[in-house]
């Protein structure tokens, strides 16, 4: 069994270290993404090279997060959801109440309506068949005197002046 001397253990320490470093370079992924606009006008994301006869612009990705970010993302998604649930409710609530008005004022309508109609149909048929009149108190009878009849006034007797026989 050999003994390992100074040298070789600074050297295993360089490949080790350059092992790590190759590999943390292959760990990461791309972070770039190429967007591929086709003479068709047709959109292809890839990370890779783009067709010759496109148009090629570059689409940066931002880093991935950390479980700290991701945890607050998470804690400000449920607390948005919990805000839309709420205004949802809301809104259905005040829907409700709307149509619940809206009915009540198209029953109070239509009642008016349907009294108009009645007094319409009351008042035609008083038209049609009149009800009798019946005074609550009878006035006194006055006797009427008749009228004296004018005297007829005496006509003078006609002069005959010439004969005529």
């Amino acid at each position: 069994m050999r003994r390992r001397g100074w040298s070789d253990s600074w050297a295993m320490r360089g490949v080790s270290a350059l092992v790590v470093v190759l590999l943390a370079g292959q760990a990461v992924p791309a972070r770039a993404v190429n967007k591929c606009t086709g003479a068709d006008g047709r959109v292809t994301y890839t990370d890779g090279p783009c067709a010759g006869d496109s148009r090629v612009s570059r689409v940066d990705i931002p880093p991935p997060t950390s479980r700290q970010e991701e945890a607050e993302a998470r804690a400000r998604a449920d607390r948005l959801v919990g805000e839309a649930r709420v205004l949802e409710a809301r809104q259905t609530a005040e829907s409700v109440e709307r149509q619940r008005r809206y009915e009540a004022e198209r029953a109070a309508e239509v009642a008016q309506q349907h009294q108009q109609s009645q007094r319409d149909e009351a008042e035609r048929l008083g038209a049609v068949y009149p009800a009798p009149f019946i005074p609550r108190h009878r006035p006194p009878v006055v006797p009427v005197q008749p009228k004296p009849k004018p005297v007829p006034q005496e006509r003078q007797a006609l002069m005959r002046a010439y004969p005529f026989r």
